[in-house]
């Protein structure tokens, strides 16, 4: 019997792994925005992330996104300014994760920053005024995700072999 009980130990260990909380396997809808978020002049379509370029072509960049981040490139030549507007950008709208914050990183090539707003699961980069810099740049928008409130099967696997050996336990007790 205790050897029979190793591998059911080490598979219960093994199914205890964290839930995955990134990006990837989420599925984005990307539009483009300008002059207002009112007006829409494009709209890329929804893809789901995965370890490919989702969106090779939007307007003048590409958009990659990885398990963390959201990569935007110029290729050039030459450099891209966005026009000063209320909004000149993207709209990223998620599902299937949950957006927690977003950020620049500091390996951003393009001259200065996207403005960064998020409501609920979409995030807002706002271009207006930026310029790329001479291609080939990338702004690189670091995002944070949260995992959800329903219990990771981990948790759920802990606590069936807790009540496994219970039960195992008081058998042998009244056998």
């Amino acid at each position: 019997m205790k050897i029979a009980s190793l591998p059911i130990a080490l598979g219960f260990i093994g199914l205890c792994l964290p839930a995955h909380a990134g990006l990837i396997g989420s599925t984005v809808d990307l539009q483009a925005f300008y002059p207002n978020l009112s007006t829409m002049t494009a709209d890329y379509g929804s893809k789901t992330v995965s370890s490919s370029v989702e969106y090779p072509v939007a307007g003048d960049l590409s958009v990659n996104i990885t398990d963390t981040q959201v990569v935007l490139g110029w290729p050039g030549p030459g450099n891209l300014g966005f026009t000063a507007s209320a909004f000149n950008g993207y709209e990223f709208l998620f599902s299937g994760v949950t957006i927690a914050s977003a950020t620049v990183n500091g390996s951003s090539t393009f001259l200065a920053s996207p403005a960064i707003t998020i409501v609920g699961n979409n995030i807002f980069l706002n271009y207006s005024g930026v310029n790329t810099g001479t291609g080939p740049t990338t702004s690189i928008i670091d995002v944070a995700t949260s995992a959800s409130g329903v219990p990771e099967p981990g948790t759920l696997t802990l606590l069936g072999a807790g009540l496994l050996g219970l039960c195992f336990h008081y058998k042998r007790r009244s056998a």
